[in-house]
């Protein structure tokens, strides 16, 4: 076990944000989040863990000295590019209680315990990464796993749609998830300076415009406009799926550390 090591990001604890394969979201976890990614996904909020480098080797002692709570989420990155690694260090994680593995969808994962558990992601077009779907992936996910798609416009919805139209059988829970964007307030409510950001009124996807730097650490305020008209077309085309909301991103809007 000393021998084997992984490349990791971060280990933070916080709550479940998302819906998962155990008691849903809002539990208190220890998140494990390994670096280096082989996607580049459009609406990706952790691009700083798509890298490998620089590397942050740690032993799995080492790793499980940090985790705090019986429930732990590992994710990226994409985890499954150190499989061998992250199966070991979760024979001993599942000894102490829930693990879920979050993963691109991409790569066939290996089942060995319903104790531990994947969220996997169906790619959606505005991802560009859509292309990439390894179906044969998504075919294997269990009754106990979940198949996520994050949705960010009418397009990503319909895509969604028409793939659980051809893929009917699948076993796993699916879920839609709204990616979640913010407002910010202009430089003019802000500074009473009389000018706007560089792209508009406002600045979305919780970035800040070159224009705006002078906001500061001002607490953005997320944009719900999307993620309700993503239920109301729901209920309107009665789509049994979840919808998950992204509860870390409300307690937190804009952090910028893990949370």
């Amino acid at each position: 076990m000393n021998e084997i090591k992984l490349n990791v990001q971060a280990i933070f604890d916080s709550i479940d944000g998302e819906v998962n394969a155990f008691d849903g979201a809002g539990q208190l976890a220890t998140f494990i989040r390994l670096k280096g990614c082989n996607l580049h996904c459009g609406y990706c909020d952790t691009k700083y863990s798509q890298e490998n480098k620089p590397e942050n080797w740690m032993t799995i002692p080492e790793v499980l000295e940090k985790v705090h709570f019986p429930k732990v989420t590992i994710t990226g990155g994409e985890p499954l590019l150190q499989m061998e690694a992250v199966y070991e260090l979760c024979r001993f994680l599942a000894l102490r209680g829930d693990v879920s593995i979050e993963t691109n969808g991409s790569i066939v994962p290996i089942y060995f315990s319903r104790d531990i558990r994947y969220v996997m992601d169906c790619k959606t077009p505005s991802s560009g990464m859509h292309k990439q779907l390894n179906l044969e992936a998504l075919r294997r996910m269990r009754d106990v796993d979940i198949i996520k798609f994050v949705i960010a416009d009418r397009k990503d919805y319909v895509f969604a749609k028409e793939i659980l139209d051809y893929h009917p059988s699948w076993d796993a829970k699916i879920v839609f998830s709204p990616v979640i964007t913010y407002i910010y307030a202009t430089l003019e409510q802000k500074l009473g300076c009389g000018r706007t950001l560089g792209h508009g009124e406002f600045c979305v996807q919780g970035h800040l415009c070159g224009e705006c730097s002078q906001l500061g650490g001002q607490e953005p305020k997320i944009n719900m406009e999307w993620p309700k008209q993503l239920v109301e077309m729901m209920i309107r085309d009665k789509v049994k799926v979840q919808f998950s909301l992204q509860l870390h991103k409300i307690l937190w809007p804009g952090a910028k550390e893990e949370r």
